[in-house]
């Protein structure tokens, strides 16, 4: 008989294997109806495996948080190292969000969805990436009204969340089958933005 090989560990498998698991049930059962037993069923694995990578079921949901927060701040950044006027900027991070939303559409919903359950210590990593992408934004925003290409008579911060809060919401209606790709969608989004910015 042939010796069989011996398995071998891979822990980046394993990991994105419980993500997948926790994204699965935190959408069916909710994050509260979900127990660590049942994401390590579902992933393959056991308790003690889960434990290995995750400390508790709080990290599991901040991970799922923070696999879209960090792909939307890596495309956010790209963007603010170009030499472009506000107005591309503005329509490039709109763009950022969007695809992002579109992107990571599980990830998103369940965080929304679910994130009452997260602790203060939690929370605060969870909102400290917030805070980066509203800084950014609001920065944008001012520098096209002190260079005379928004309007003056807009408050930059109201316009800030009012720009991500329309982005954010796509997640409730958003579908890789609709008629509109996020590209598409975030570019009608900027026509109406800077429709009502441009000085």
């Amino acid at each position: 008989m042939a010796a069989t090989k011996p398995r071998t560990y891979q822990p980046e498998k394993t990991r994105a294997s419980i993500i997948k698991a926790g994204l699965k049930l935190f959408g069916a059962k909710g994050y509260h109806g979900s127990s660590v037993g049942d994401i390590a069923k579902a992933a393959g694995i056991t308790k003690g495996a889960y434990y290995h990578h995750f400390q508790t079921k709080e990290e599991l949901l901040l991970l799922i948080h923070q696999e879209y927060a960090d792909y939307q701040l890596k495309a956010m950044q790209a963007v603010l190292t170009e030499d472009d006027t506000s107005s591309e900027q503005l329509r490039a991070l709109i763009r950022c969000i969007v695809e992002a939303v579109g992107r990571y559409r599980p990830n998103v919903t369940i965080f929304f969805q679910e994130r009452r359950y997260l602790t203060k210590k939690y929370m605060a990593r969870a909102t400290a990436e917030r805070d980066q992408l509203e800084a950014a934004f609001q920065a944008v925003i001012e520098r096209g009204i002190t260079s005379g290409e928004f309007r003056k008579d807009l408050d930059s911060r109201v316009t800030c969340l009012g720009i991500i809060g329309m982005c954010a919401w796509t997640y409730q209606w958003y579908s890789d089958d609709g008629r509109m790709s996020a590209i598409e969608v975030a570019d009608n989004f900027s026509t109406l933005v800077l429709d009502g910015l441009v000085a």
